[in-house]
Order: structure tokens, then sequence, then C-alpha cells
């Protein structure tokens, strides 16, 4: 169970109001049976709230369904004034399901559980509360589900009156899905106003490396893993197929081109955002980027048992907003009661600093960053290490902080996983190849680069990866292959986080379980500090 970022921030479940109108009744869209990135993007070209296409034929169809999709809100809600936020969303959702032409599901895409401010305090119980009482029918994992690891997701799971579904996500060493205890589906069979919908959803194979899946669970291959649920799928009576997806634009199409008898991929962790859908082997793969932007409306026409035609539609919430769109009104007081709670323990003032701190990621994860320098110090004292590394894709919000005074909220912005300091020992050899690792693709943004505490290095980013470091020192001495060291890191890149697989071999001396929640040791480093100065040091050097 991940910890709070503060003691005194309680979690608790705000139960939505009985009776939540259409959502609630839209929520399974009739009776279910069954079992359990470099897409190119556009901003859209349109100044009107909604990008349209209409089918081409209107010959007798047996039967319409429209998928109201997606989520992939990265445990957000959005601020309480802000026109794109939770409460407008599914207000927007529920209007459009009461208006569609077809029968409507409404779905989401993965990443919602984490990683925000209240995923931290609130370990996704606040997303699943909203979501269900906004009247989610279903949703999948990505990768962000498992931040706060997976015996969090289960508990997630178990709560949630949504399903979650997925073809390749599965309890490590089984066939069997992942929490399915809990109420997890591989796949499911819907009753949509008289057409039989089969949904299934997939993650990108890379999960593992980039959140805390842990041992439990495993992720199989995406492409034969759907290709088997959209068969049995099939063979169970489904006229129509949808994917809810969280891989990347790229990967959707390829897996949409290798696999035949799906006619909709929703959703893409990459977030691109099409102003229409791609078509690609019969399969409607419809992106509308991330967060609480847009809805896409995809109506999938069904004669004679098959898929003939479909519709799209992209809605702009803050359009929609200005048109006069009203919150969701249970919704809004899930999201009241958890922001209330939320700014009363996080508001508090915890010290200042007298420079900027620099969190923008193109500088955490490029270059040497300030506030790197001092989380990484903090991780270095807290593990009680002769170094320190962490990565830089751990450090969030992507701004500059102005000087004055800080807040726990502002720590936990920029510190939103719930990772815990953990000390491990490594040879110099290993020290130097998780150094050459991090800089490895500093050309991509790469989460993986390395916020450093006791290190010194330098590297050329138009070197080979691999080749990258040119100069690396520990407390002012060249590293020492045959020695060891003492470092203090987060449980997320200690396990292999990120790629970093050498450290993971490396021998545990302080555990994830006996260190500090990473955005509490820097709480308390802040509040014992009071004024903090943190400067760019020289420890990291671009040639």
């Amino acid at each position: 169970m991940a910890q709070n970022t503060d003691d005194g921030v309680r979690r608790r479940r705000v139960l939505a109001a009985a009776g939540t109108g259409v959502a609630a009744a839209l929520a399974g869209c009739g009776g279910e049976t069954g079992d359990g990135s470099t897409s190119e993007s556009t901003e859209g070209t349109t100044d009107e709230a909604t990008a349209t296409s209409e089918p081409t034929t209107e010959s007798g169809a047996s039967g319409r369904v429209t998928l109201l999709h997606d989520t992939h809100v990265h445990g957000r809600y959005g601020g309480a004034d802000d026109a794109a936020n939770v409460e407008h969303y599914f207000g927007l959702m529920t209007d459009l399901a009461a208006e569609a032409d077809g029968e409507p599901l409404l779905l989401g895409s993965g990443d919602d559980l984490a990683s925000s401010v209240l995923s931290a305090a609130f370990d996704g119980s606040h997303v699943v509360d909203a979501f269900d009482a906004g009247g989610l029918g279903y949703d999948t994992f990505g990768n962000h589900d498992f931040d706060m690891g997976p015996g969090t997701a289960r508990e997630r799971v178990a709560d949630s009156d949504f399903t979650w579904l997925s073809a390749n996500v599965v309890e490590a060493g089984t066939e069997a899905v992942f929490a399915g205890e809990q109420g997890a589906k591989r796949h499911a069979l819907v009753d949509a106003g008289g057409v039989t919908v089969g949904l299934t959803g997939v993650i990108h194979a890379d999960a593992p490396d980039v959140t805390s899946m842990g041992e439990a669970a495993e992720v199989q291959d995406p492409t034969e893993s759907v290709r088997t649920a959209v068969g049995e799928l099939r063979d169970g009576g489904a006229e129509a197929v949808v994917v809810l997806s969280h891989l990347a634009g790229a990967d959707a199409v390829a897996l949409a081109e290798s696999v035949d008898g799906i006619d909709a991929v929703v959703g893409d962790h990459a977030a691109n955002l099409l102003d229409e859908p791609r078509v690609v082997n019969g399969t409607v793969c419809s992106f509308v980027g991330d967060g609480y932007d847009y809805v896409g409306e995809v109506d999938l026409v069904v004669e004679d048992g098959a898929v003939a035609d479909h519709a799209f539609r992209r809605h702009d919430t803050a359009a929609a907003v200005e048109d006069g769109l009203e919150p969701h009104p249970d919704v809004a007081e899930v999201a009241t009661s958890y922001r209330s709670e939320l700014d009363a323990e996080l508001g508090a003032t915890i010290g200042e600093t007298t420079e900027p701190l620099d969190v923008r990621q193109s500088v955490v994860r490029k270059r040497e960053s300030n506030f790197g320098n001092y989380i990484a110090d903090t991780i270095r004292a807290a593990a009680d290490a002769d170094i320190a590394l962490t990565n830089g894709g751990g450090i969030r919000t992507d701004r500059v902080y102005e000087a004055g005074e800080i807040t726990k909220r502002t720590v936990v912005d920029v510190l939103p996983f719930p990772n815990n300091v953990v000390k491990l020992e490594v040879s110099g050899e290993t020290l130097r190849a998780a150094l050459e690792h991090g800089v490895g693709a500093v050309e991509e943004s790469s989460g993986r680069f390395p916020q450093v505490s006791g290190i010194a290095y330098t590297y050329d980013p138009d070197a080979e990866p691999g080749s990258r470091i040119v100069e690396a020192t520990v407390g002012g001495e060249p590293i020492d292959d045959g020695a060891t060291y003492e470092l203090g890191t987060n449980d997320f890149v200690a396990g292999g986080g990120d790629g970093y697989g050498g450290l993971a071999a490396a021998e545990t001396l302080v555990g994830a379980n006996d260190g500090a929640l990473l955005s509490t040791a820097v709480i308390d480093a802040i509040e014992a500090d009071g004024t903090i100065s943190p400067t760019v040091e020289g420890r990291i050097t671009v040639e």
C-alpha cells in the first residue's frame, strides 16, 4: 500500500449520492455477458466546438452503437474553475450519451489513477469515485495505474462500479487476468441496443519498465493477446469489437493492421490528437489526446451483424462550457469534497526558497536542475548513503517556481509518485553503467536522465549511446570500477524502472518498506532547513 504524503492527509472514499440519473443508467449500457509513438497528430484546424465526419451510407442498419471516449487523466481533476475539468467532462459525456444516435458506451483508456497531487494523497480513490459518479462503463490499464503498486491497483479495481478490461495484463506466472478476483476481465460482451459489442483492453509491452508493477503482474505480447481476445469475442457472438487502447498511436495502428476483426481502437498512450480517425484494415483508430480537453464520439453502424460504416465527432469541453454546458452534479460533489480535503492539508507553508526552483522537463531530463540537486541531496541524506541518483522523469510539473514560500502542495506536485527512498551497494562499474544508461536517450528527453548527489559527470550527447560519459567522479575522484559505493535512489529506479536493470541486480541495504516516502523526505528537509537556496553547481556538464 502506498503511503500518504503527510500523516495529516486522510484517505477516504466519497460516495456519490444515490440516483446518479442518466449517467448511472448508461454505465453498463445493457446487459453484460462473457468473461472476463509517433503517430501523426494535429491540433485541429476548425474553430468549431466539434470536429465531425458523417456516415457515407444510410442503408438499413440493424443497430447503431455510440462510443464516447476517453479518459487518460493521470489522476487529475483539473481546477474547480477550469473549463476542462472532471465535472464538465462527465457533464459533456452525459449530455452526449442522452443525445446519441446509437446506444452509448462510456469508455476509458487507462493512465487514470496516477500521477497527481490527489493521487499521492488518496491512492487513486478520488478517480474511481468520480468515474463511478459520472457513469463510466469500462476502463483499461495504463502504466500510471500501477504507479502505486499492484496492491493498490487491485484495491481500486475492487472499488470500481465500472469494469476494468485487459487482454494482456495477467497475474504473474498465469494466464489469468490481473485483478480478476477483484472484478477485472480479459474481455466482455455487451448488449448495446440489440447489438452485441465485444470489448477488451491493451497496454504497451514496456509498461513494466516505466511503472511499479512489481512481481505480481506481467504484460503479455499486445498483438497476440488482442488477437486471442478478438477471436474469443467473435466466437461469443460479437457483432462489433472495440479495443480500449493504451498503446502509442503508431503501435495501435500496427495492431489494427496485424489483427483482423477489430472495428474500433479508442485511446492513445502517446496522447495523439487527430482531427479524423485513421481507418486501417477496416479498423477505426480514434485518438483524442488525453485529459479533459476532448471527448471522442464514434458511431458504429451495424448491418446484418457486421459494422458497415462509422461516423466521428470530436467535442471540445471548453467550447461546450462556453456554450452553456453544466457540470455533472454528482461528479462535482465528489470532486469538491476531495479538493477541499486536499487543500486543507497541502496548503500549509513549509519553508521558503531564495532561488527559483527549475523543474522544467527540458532541464530535469537533459541537464542539472537546482531543485533536482536538492531532491538528490535529500535522498542521499535520508538513505545515509555515499552518493545518490534519481530519474528526472520522476520530477514533474514542467515549470519554474518563483522564489518565495514553498507549500506541501508544491513538493507533492513535483514528486507525485509514491516512491520510497532505498539504499543499494553498487560497484563502480555498475555505477558507471547506470550513468551511461541514464544519458543514453537524452535526445528523446527520456525520463531516465539522472539527477545526482555526491557524483559529478560530463557527457557528450552527440556520441553514440553507451559511449557518452566523458568523465565521472565521486567526491571529486574518478569512479573506481572495482570499488563499492552506497547509493541512495528511489525504489522505482532500484527495481529496474526506466531500464536501470543493473541497479535491480545490486545488493539492497535499505529496502522500500524501510525507506521514507520521497515526497515526505523532501517536505521534512525543507521544514528543517526553513530557507533553501539550491543552485546549479556543475554536477552535470554537457560537452
